[in-house]
């Protein structure tokens, strides 16, 4: 699907050619990255190695999978960030991301109340001067692979 973004970042990282923070894990069906359109470091999402664009079309091992996958990376998350837990999310909705993702976001315990629960929300697709540094996000990504590789020994 050449116009869905998800597709054709999956394929950046088949070919090599993504940054750490686009490239954190890969299990057999799930890829681990950090979005890319954040200001909160630690922002990460599940996105499925293959298209399908709704939850029920997902077969068994996927789900098997990414119920693992969650929870594996919550506790990465909350190690490495201090984080008190994790928001998990998964809309599939946006016209160039229509491939399914699920969203899992750092609680921290400073956060401002009007970014708790759905709020966060608006802390996705802000503006380029409000992103997190690629330093960041790189560094943040080579400590959570660490994390799930060592877990998924």
């Amino acid at each position: 699907m050449a116009e869905c973004v998800s597709c054709r970042l999956i394929h950046r990282r088949n070919e090599g050619d993504a940054p750490a923070w686009d490239n954190i894990y890969r299990s057999d069906f799930w890829d681990v990255v950090h979005a890319y359109n954040t200001s909160y470091l630690g922002w990460l999402a599940l996105v499925a190695r293959r298209h399908f664009e709704a939850l029920d079309a997902m077969n068994f091992a996927e789900a098997v999978d990414l119920g693992a996958l969650i929870r594996e990376v919550s506790l990465a998350l909350k190690r490495h960030t201090g984080c008190q837990k994790t928001y998990v999310m998964q809309f599939a909705e946006s016209a160039d991301h229509p491939h399914v993702h699920f969203h899992i976001v750092p609680r921290m315990p400073e956060q401002a109340p009007d970014d708790i629960a759905y709020r966060v929300m608006r802390q996705l697709g802000v503006p380029l001067t409000e992103r997190c540094e690629e330093s960041e996000m790189n560094a943040l990504a080579l400590a959570i692979r660490g994390e799930l590789e060592s877990m998924r020994q």
